[in-house]
């Protein structure tokens, strides 16, 4: 190789390496600061999957397992909230529960959720569930917890967040929104405002706590999973305030 063409070799790789960014410490994903902030990126608690699915349409199952993370679910979805995350945590201690070996195999997995936005795209996503498919089933009668079913062992884990986890405040605020929203009343910017800060600050608190201290985990035994959904169609709740004005710049998160 000619002493031109090295330097040019080299010159490219340094171009690469710029535009990559600086390299991500272990166990950090990369933050994208408009809908996934690097607070979340680098909580000690925001722990990545590995899973198994099949090599294509007609494939066989994967040989080795790829990883899933947080980042990816928000990246579909749309935006990072305090429902994808608490989903994201009780469905990561449901898998693990299911799958000790610390590789999730999705081909064999049902899931039950609430019929919510966050709840029911985390739930798909995460697991390879799917509606159209009958191993996803919307019941609003779950709450906001999760059924998780393993098909091949029948072995089943009710898993949701602890009782007094969510803060009060917060709760009480989503409430009066909701009450305010289904009364015909537009929710004011300050209160949207307000309750996007109280679930960003709810979402720091579920990535940096350990998920026994907010997560009760309970094994179902002979669970017979649902055949139907009951509650199959119902409001989008996530855009209901896509037309409220902003008062303020958004912030990290894109809030």
């Amino acid at each position: 190789m000619t002493a031109r063409r090295t330097q040019g070799c080299v010159l490219l790789a340094l171009l690469v390496a710029s535009l990559a960014g600086p390299p991500l410490a272990v166990g950090s994903e990369s933050p994208d600061e408009h809908y996934y902030p690097a607070w979340a990126a680098t909580a000690p608690y925001n722990r990545p999957l590995l899973v198994l699915d099949t090599d294509g349409a007609f494939g066989r199952l994967s040989l080795k397992p790829k990883t899933l993370t947080l980042r990816d679910i928000a990246l579909v979805h749309g935006h990072l909230c305090d429902g994808m995350v608490s989903a994201w945590v009780q469905l990561g201690v449901a898998l693990r529960a299911l799958f000790p070996d610390g590789v999730v195999d999705r081909t064999d997995l049902r899931v039950v959720s609430k019929n919510g936005p966050c709840w029911a795209d985390t739930a798909g996503w995460t697991t390879g569930a799917r509606v159209n498919h009958a191993t996803l089933v919307l019941d609003n009668a779950v709450g906001s917890g999760f059924i998780v079913q393993r098909v091949s062992t029948g072995h089943t884990v009710k898993v949701s967040l602890k009782p007094g986890v969510a803060p009060k405040g917060f709760v009480a605020l989503e409430d009066a929104i909701r009450a305010q929203t289904a009364a015909g009343k537009a929710a004011s910017p300050a209160d949207i405002d307000r309750v996007g800060a109280l679930a960003d600050s709810f979402s720091r608190q579920l990535l940096t706590t350990p998920p026994d201290r907010i997560v009760q985990i309970e094994t179902l035994t002979d669970y017979q999973f649902p055949t139907a959904s009951p509650n199959l169609v119902g409001p989008r709740s996530d855009i209901i305030h896509r037309n409220v004005p902003r008062t303020t710049a958004p912030a990290g998160g894109g809030r």
